[in-house]
């Protein structure tokens, strides 16, 4: 079973509630999107991420999670976000139209399932500087990236499991076709082609969270860095983190 076809179950289980007369509001349709939107992830496991020190130890202190935009020129991989580029041609007016612009809007952060921690990927996510790593599950992630005062909640934030593909794979994926075939009410297709890799990162057994920010109003409270290539999400640390190491 795909993640899609783990979405769709979920999906069916929205839909019975909201046939019974649950609203977005009540607590039973927050649990069970942040079920959906997880692509089948059992709330429970266990998901792993390094942090440089000292922009921990600042998210924090001022009660925030910070995610860099999900860009080629932000993680240095040309076929990261790969739909990001993507340009089709408009036959009535004879010009370009960008669909990409249905991608640009996703911030998103590397965790792993990888129990056990390398060398290595201290040395790949520290970058020379001190450095933690800190456990928790994919259930309290989701418990503080989706709540009920973000009126777009049902649609903003995602945690999926990478798929890796080879890189001719993914430069397959980027046609104006292969695009519009995302498009869906849900934005459910579009977070998981922005969860597409290349395979020699397989190694890193990625569970990625992303966040779209094309919702309006944004998420309350949020601030943007450096040009919006850093955005800022008020987070609740308080019983977040279940282990912790230094490097």
């Amino acid at each position: 079973m795909n993640i899609l076809e783990k979405f769709s179950i979920e999906q069916d289980k929205i839909n019975k509630l909201d046939y019974r007369g649950f609203d977005n509001n009540s607590a039973e349709m927050l649990k069970q999107y942040q079920l959906r939107n997880s692509f089948g992830l059992d709330q429970n496991t266990k998901i792993h991420r390094i942090f440089q020190k000292d922009f921990y130890t600042r998210d924090i202190a001022e009660g925030y999670i910070t995610l860099p935009q999900a860009a080629a020129s932000v993680w240095l991989d040309n076929l990261e976000n790969p739909l990001a580029d993507v340009v089709g041609f408009d036959s009535l007016s004879g010009g370009d139209i960008d669909i990409g612009f249905l991608v640009r809007s996703f911030y998103a952060l590397c965790w792993t399932d990888r129990a056990l921690v390398r060398p290595q990927d201290w040395n790949a996510f520290s970058h020379g500087k001190k450095a933690v790593r800190i456990s928790t599950t994919v259930g309290k992630l989701m418990d503080r990236m989706m709540t009920q005062n973000d009126g777009s909640y049902m649609h903003r934030s995602w945690v999926v499991n990478v798929e890796y593909k080879d890189p001719t794979e993914i430069m397959a994926m980027k046609t104006p076709v292969n695009a519009f075939n995302h498009m869906e009410s849900s934005g459910a297709m579009l977070a998981a082609s922005a969860a597409v890799v290349q395979t020699k990162y397989s190694h890193e057994n990625e569970v990625r969270l992303l966040m779209d920010d094309s919702f309006s109003p944004s998420i309350p409270g949020i601030i943007y860095e450096s040009k919006k290539k850093l955005v800022r999400i008020p987070f609740d640390w308080s019983g977040f983190v279940d282990k912790i190491e230094y490097h």
